[in-house]
């Protein structure tokens, strides 16, 4: 059994937006979507600018899931989040539900960044094929967990501010990290996977959206 999810290192980031890109990327996410974000946050006191990911936080306890009245939003086999475009419809319930705003709808209906037909028309994979108007978010990249790699904005980190763990089969050392992080928004109650360690800054008490 696996419960992936990711440790976000506040101290360690930098804001570099490398995972954001990466992101965008490997996904083929649509112009004005986005799955993670980083966003910024001044300790005035402590003069200190912290920089930190925000995105679906994979659950436990996902305020999405009960909510969504076709069923479309289910768990994928290592407790990641998912969403079934082929059962969405776009109802939005998923994002009015979610503390993390993380449910992403592509309402523009545009999927490229060029203006004009592209010189070469790269076929899209199966995880890049979406639907505009359904929900859509990070999805932990099974198409990679499953071939034993990280999720791509976990390998394009530079710094070490993002960890991909496995909750349920956690090194030594993970063990010690996990029980120094916290949720994002802790009192909204949905056990997030996703979750950080910061010395400067009250993750915890902070209600961040996906904008």
């Amino acid at each position: 059994m696996s419960r992936y999810g990711i440790l976000v290192n506040v101290d360690n980031c930098i804001g570099c937006q490398a995972c954001f890109i990466a992101c965008k990327q490997e996904n083929k996410v649509a112009p004005n979507i986005q799955w993670n974000q980083i966003h910024r946050n001044e300790n005035v006191k402590e003069n200190i600018i912290n920089y930190y990911r925000v995105s679906c936080q994979h659950c436990d306890n996902p305020a999405c899931l009960p909510v969504c009245p076709v069923k479309a939003i289910y768990k994928g086999p290592n407790g990641e989040v998912l969403v079934d475009q082929s059962k969405c419809v776009g109802c939005k319930a998923c994002l009015a539900a979610c503390p993390y705003g993380a449910p992403q709808f592509n309402t523009s209906g545009k999927t490229s960044y060029y203006d004009k037909d592209e010189l070469v028309i790269v076929p899209l994979l199966d995880h890049q094929k979406r639907t505009p108007g359904k929900a859509e978010r990070c999805t932990l990249c099974p198409q990679r967990t499953s071939k034993g790699l990280p999720p791509k904005c976990v390998e394009a980190c530079a710094v070490n501010a993002l960890m991909f763990v496995d909750y349920d089969n956690l090194t030594d050392d993970q063990k010690a990290l996990v029980a120094k992080s916290v949720a994002m928004n802790e009192k909204a109650g949905t056990q997030p996977k996703v979750r950080y360690i910061a010395s400067h800054c009250d993750i915890a008490g902070l209600a961040d959206k996906v904008r």
